[in-house]
């Protein structure tokens, strides 16, 4: 099929599109399928062993009791270890068999070893360390939390950096076309859904043509959210236009941990010049254009120039040469000259986290803003499924006089996900914490702003996925006068939010308290 052809019917032909869609996800079912059989063949493994049960229950008893032994002395959350305990009771073999196959993360080792040895070599390329320690002699009051980044992600301050804040999709898509249509060098584009609709489809308009002008063009996203661009018929057709692409972590039929660590960043570097990351998606819906299943898309993202850009070019070519085996020249992209803005205040610091960096980052920069602040603490997200570090976090900083505001969604995204943070709600609830129901649509974006002085746009949602699970980013903002804009965009939510107090938090449907209730319990697996 010829590319025009493949545009038109991608894009304009709805009969297309719904055969396109109906052989990807029929590619997931099976996939699915697949495991599943694994699961019953592991069963009747069990089963097989019935005429030597005697043995089996003295065998699967002793195990159990040295795994639980291993499980209370190992290191990590006690949330995760009573999931696993509650699995190991019901089935010890296969419990026991699962924590060595996702927690421990087997199938992941292979992954794990990329990772390090891609940022042994990106390690040594950042500013130089007495420059950043002359620099933070003059934000003295945010010296431990960059040097806390700075030593354990490699992610670097630095000041003189212009940022524009956008508090809505409508606001970010034009001019992050216009940023596009001005590429000269090269465009790096990375996210965790890429929609194959009409967003898309002008922004491959721009990057095709970028493209024939000799502009080296990249392209990143999942395989499970971008699941309809995840094929490799659509990777060749991009590799066609001149636009490189890879899949991160595609999807395969058989067991493997990888698959449940999603790349949910969402970064935009063109020329080294101007970034761009937040909680926005590239679709339809994010950008509020068409039908979509709601009302509105409540989302933000933020635009930088400036220095801190080599943060998040760093991480896009981290993640790139995970699927990549061709030698990085990471130095032509990174170590670039950065425009300096001089009228322009404050720090910035955009970071990243991994579930194999062995750190806790984004759940750590969350905290920093609780922990610190004096006066208030306004936060946004979609999703409330939190271990007791931050439920403690949050309401120590109630019980200190702080202010603590937290808006969600008043409608479910995804049912199970929704009905477990009904139950953390009505912990925070009862603790002070103000807890505000988002009612003009569904809000997606994750920001932290404290006391007009601190502020984080990214792409971290308050839940283990993006805590322990997933790759994620954001930008820490630090005495800039874009915070004031963060803080305008919060007032404008608020009034289009209505107050979660005790007695209407009585008035949600008995399902949804039954179904959070029961599930809670797995909640670090969901």
């Amino acid at each position: 099929m010829k590319d025009k052809d493949f545009d038109r019917l991608m894009y304009k032909d709805s009969k297309f599109k719904n055969r396109f869609k109906t052989v990807v996800y029929s590619r997931i079912i099976l996939v699915f399928f697949l495991i599943l059989v694994q699961l019953i063949i592991f069963f009747l493994f069990c089963l097989s062993l019935n005429k030597y049960i005697e043995v089996y229950l003295w065998i699967s008893i002793s195990l159990s009791f040295l795994f639980m032994i291993y499980l209370v002395n190992s290191k990590g959350k006690n949330e995760f270890k009573l999931t696993w305990v509650l699995l190991l009771v019901l089935f010890p073999l296969l419990g026991i068999s699962a924590y060595i196959l996702y927690h421990i993360n087997v199938g992941g080792l292979r992954l794990r070893r990329k990772i390090k040895a891609v940022k042994e070599i990106t390690r040594n390329i950042h500013p130089d360390d007495k420059k950043t320690d002359r620099l933070l002699n003059n934000f003295e009051e945010y010296k431990n939390i960059c040097d806390y980044l700075r030593t354990q992600g490699n992610f670097y301050p630095s000041d003189k950096n212009y940022l524009k804040y956008y508090s809505c999709g409508e606001k970010f898509y034009p001019e992050l076309l216009e940023e596009l249509q001005k590429a000269k060098s090269f465009i790096f584009i990375e996210f965790f859904i890429i929609g194959l609709d009409e967003t898309w489809g002008n922004i491959l308009k721009i990057l095709e043509k970028k493209a024939r002008e000799g502009v080296e063009i990249r392209v990143l996203y999942d395989s499970i959210g971008s699941v309809e661009l995840a094929t490799s018929a659509y990777k060749r057709y991009l590799n066609n236009k001149g636009i490189k692409t890879h899949i991160f972590i595609k999807m395969i039929p058989f067991f493997s941990t990888k698959l449940n660590n999603r790349n949910h960043r969402k970064i935009v570097v063109i020329d080294g010049k101007t970034a761009f990351t937040g909680g926005l998606n590239l679709s339809n819906e994010y950008m509020n254009y068409g039908k979509n299943r709601f009302n509105y898309w409540k989302d933000n993202a933020i635009k930088i120039q400036g220095a801190a850009i080599q943060n998040l070019t760093r991480m896009f070519l981290e993640d790139w040469n995970l699927e990549s085996s061709e030698e990085e020249d990471y130095l032509k992209y990174i170590n670039i000259p950065y425009k300096s803005y001089p009228d322009e205040k404050g720090l910035l610091i955009p970071y990243g986290d991994d579930a194999y960096n062995n750190e806790d980052i984004a759940e750590d920069v969350y905290a920093y803003l609780l922990n610190t602040a004096k006066k208030y603490v306004y936060m946004t997200s979609p999703y409330v499924v939190i271990d007791n570090h931050m439920i403690e976090t949050i309401v120590f900083a109630v019980k200190r006089g702080v202010d603590v505001r937290l808006i969600v969604p008043s409608v479910p995204d995804h049912y199970i996900t929704f009905c477990i943070g009904k139950i953390y709600l009505k912990n925070l609830i009862d603790a002070g914490v103000k807890v505000y129901l988002y009612q003009k649509g569904f809000i997606h974006e994750k920001t932290f702003i404290s006391d007009d002085t601190l502020a984080t746009v990214g792409s971290v949602n308050l839940d283990y996925r993006s805590f322990y699970h997933h790759f994620e980013c954001g930008a820490l903002v630090c005495s800039s006068p874009v915070i004031m804009d963060i803080k305008k965009d919060i007032d404008e939510i608020l009034k289009d939010s209505v107050l979660l107090t005790q007695e209407e938090y009585k008035k949600i449907p008995l399902i949804q308290k039954i179904v959070g209730y029961l599930l809670r319990i797995i909640s670090p697996l969901v």
